[in-house]
């Protein structure tokens, strides 16, 4: 998952939506939601772009004050939990 080109896509059944300091993904096909923090929810807005990795790092490091290095750790680590949860679908 560290191909810096691979673009990212939202899966078709999923809705989200941002909620004070926090949002919600919904996966309507299994009837689940997930609960995520506010930069949580700020990367399922990226996502739903259709971006690569490289613009969804640019994009978060501009907006947040965090180092490089750990935002791509962080990123890598969400990104791996939104694949495993359904939530994620990759393209070239």
């Amino acid at each position: 998952m560290t191909d810096m080109t691979r673009i990212f896509r939202l899966k078709s059944d999923i809705r989200y939506r941002p909620i004070a300091d926090e949002g919600i993904v919904l996966r309507q096909d299994e009837g689940e939601v997930l609960v995520v923090n506010g930069v949580g929810v700020r990367v399922v807005e990226i996502i739903s772009e259709g971006t690569t990795l490289e613009q969804m790092l640019m994009t978060l490091e501009a907006e947040y004050d965090v180092e490089p290095e750990q935002l791509r750790a962080d990123v890598l680590a969400y990104l791996e939990e939104l694949e495993n949860a359904g939530v994620l679908e990759t393209g070239d």
